[in-house]
């Protein structure tokens, strides 16, 4: 499936930040095609813009913090949007798709909450994992819920924060291919 038109039109990008912040602007995580990017923070789509970390966290998975972010998230216009979510961000991504956000494609980075989600999405996902992170699902999970899975050897839970902004990592090449329509996990 080629998610990104032939022509000149934009690819729109929905990203969706850590407990941490990351990423915090904008940045430019694509460094191939053309993309339009739209980032937000979880703890503003909490309703909690001052907390970060382990506060945030808490809010977030503890208290009723997720759930206001799916439905500020489920307010958002995401039909021609690839929505990209950073740990926690692609958690609260992934429970919006499931309450009715209207995305072309999912890609999760490091959501390692994922584990408790039983069934795949209706729209073409991607998730990626560090391979030493304690927390990620079982390759059992890997084979049945998401449309695509990368593992990437040698890495830690928050290798994103590097490779997501470092030009021709591995990470930003398959998520490039995997918007592109190029599936990087065959």
């Amino acid at each position: 499936m080629n998610l990104i038109m032939n022509d000149l039109r934009t690819q729109r990008l929905l990203i969706v930040g850590d407990i941490h912040g990351f990423p915090e602007t904008s940045v430019e995580l694509l460094g191939i095609g053309r993309f339009e990017h739209r980032a937000l923070q979880l703890a503003d789509l909490s309703g909690r813009p001052g907390l970060r970390g382990d506060e945030l966290h808490d809010q977030l998975f503890n208290e009723d913090g997720i759930l206001r972010a799916v439905r500020a998230l489920c307010e958002i216009d995401g039909r021609a949007c690839v929505g990209i979510g950073f740990s926690a961000g692609g958690t609260a991504l992934w429970q919006a798709v499931k309450a009715g956000l209207d995305l072309q494609a999912l890609i999760c980075v490091s959501s390692t909450r994922l584990r408790f989600e039983t069934s795949p999405l209706h729209i073409p996902t991607m998730v990626v994992w560090a391979e030493f992170d304690a927390h990620r699902p079982t390759e059992s999970w890997n084979d049945t819920v998401p449309g695509c899975c990368k593992t990437y050897t040698g890495k830690q839970h928050d290798f994103y924060r590097i490779d997501a902004l470092t030009p021709k990592s591995s990470l930003l090449t398959d998520v490039a291919a995997f918007v592109e329509g190029r599936a990087p996990c065959a």
